[in-house]
């Protein structure tokens, strides 16, 4: 029985063998001198390393005149050093021996088998190169882009200690308050003293259906409305799914199509939404998941203005195509890295969301919690004392919590008086 190992078993899944035709091909090769002169039999034809052996030995012999027998193959085989190749002694004998009413005319027949496996083996071999080539061709571009902004940075953030100290002054000496991100949810803005601030990262985790995106989207509309640019990266949802959730939030009315009849201040709220939210500045892509092409998309857009980001949602992000991450959790710690450097690097708030397992926590990854400036946690988003807990707050009060109302027919987060 031979035992394979992993990388081996896998390659001879994934190429295309005729392992019957060859045992057969090389057995009436063996038996028969004349069949050996009448066609071309290239060893490329084989794909067991054993037969393309047997074939070279039976050449051998055929080169020196003589007629291919088991002893004087098995002599050859010894002689070359290649004898175990093929399985021992008793290996040539079964080569010899699998297929003896074979002739010419079946040889030519298992020939053709051959050259379709092997056509197909050449194709598969071009593809794997240009699927290599794109990949280091895609490696290249992102080292480039990633070197001319740094470059970028370097001459941008290059600041001694003296002009850093000279900025933080500044800062201080200021008596507006500094520019936040604001929820929508007059609660949770004042435990984040007014909102989140730029540069940071936040993420909002529940379990399914508690709430992600509808905190994720309540918050970019709030950006948007006070005239600042986002982008959305919707993993889940289509680009169509997200627009009515923005306008059901907006509106206060639910987003029905026209068979649901609506009445007619229902359809003027719609319309008013929509005209409302397709003034916004934000754009919507829904056909990127890789966080690659979400920083590069983010790059280009911060040359002509970005204050804001959101990535719904981190688990559904691919790492980058040359990375070295083994585990998913090794995975998802380097997504959300990269999503961390994009708000330093960009000055810009990113927003994203994760979800919880069943003991509650960050799925999939410790570094979520890590790499973030704010953890929110959506409690029982569905239950009459829902709320949203600040499970860190890299700037503040943390382990505090807002009392909430999720109103998921207009994708809003409200806020609740508690009862006594």
């Amino acid at each position: 029985m031979a035992i394979l190992k992993r990388e081996e078993t896998q390659t001879r899944s994934a190429v295309p063998t005729a392992p019957s035709a060859e045992k057969a091909a090389i057995s009436i090769l063996l038996q028969n001198y004349e069949v050996l002169d009448a066609a071309k039999w290239d060893a490329d034809l084989f794909f067991e390393h054993a037969n393309r052996a047997l074939l070279s030995a039976a050449k051998e012999c055929h080169n020196e005149g003589y007629k291919s027998d088991i002893f004087r193959l098995q002599a050859v085989l010894e002689e070359k050093g290649m004898i175990f190749d093929v399985g021992g002694y008793h290996g040539v004998t079964e080569a010899f021996t699998a297929y003896p009413t074979g002739d010419a005319v079946a040889a030519l027949d298992f020939r053709k088998d051959l050259l379709k496996a092997r056509r197909y083996r050449k194709a598969m071999a071009k593809l794997n190169e240009s699927k290599d080539d794109i990949r280091e061709m895609r490696a290249d571009l992102n080292g480039i882009a990633q070197h001319l902004a740094d470059s970028d940075e370097e001459q941008i953030g290059a600041l001694s200690l003296k002009q850093q100290c000279t900025e933080l002054l500044n800062e201080l000496e200021k008596t507006t308050q500094p520019e936040r991100f604001h929820t929508g949810i007059t609660g949770l803005d004042e435990k984040l003293n007014g909102g989140f601030e730029r540069g940071t990262l936040a993420v909002f985790a529940s379990e399914t259906s508690g709430g992600k995106s509808i905190a994720l989207l309540q918050t970019a509309l709030h950006g948007a409305i006070n005239a600042k640019t986002g982008i959305i990266f919707s993993l889940e949802m289509s680009a169509l799914q997200v627009i009515c959730r923005l306008v059901a939030s907006k509106s206060g009315w639910r987003c029905v199509s026209a068979y649901e009849n609506p009445n007619k201040q229902h359809l003027a709220g719609i319309q008013n939404g929509i005209a409302e939210i397709s003034a916004l500045p934000i754009t919507i892509h829904d056909q990127v998941s890789d966080i690659d092409t979400i920083e590069s998309i983010c790059r280009q857009q911060k040359r002509t203005g970005l204050d804001w980001i959101v990535v719904d949602y981190i688990q559904l992000c691919s790492p980058s195509a040359d990375s070295k991450s083994e585990t998913r959790e090794q995975q998802v710690s380097e997504v959300v890295r990269r999503l961390k450097l994009m708000a330093l690097h960009l000055n810009v708030c990113v927003l994203t969301a994760s979800q919880l397992n069943d003991k509650g926590e960050l799925r999939e990854s410790r570094g979520i919690g890590h790499h973030a400036d704010y953890v929110l946690h959506i409690d029982h988003a569905n239950h009459p004392d829902s709320e949203i807990r600040l499970m860190k707050n890299r700037n503040g009060e943390r382990h505090v919590s807002a009392p909430v109302l999720m109103q998921g027919g207009i994708s809003r987060f409200v806020d609740r008086v508690k009862t006594k």
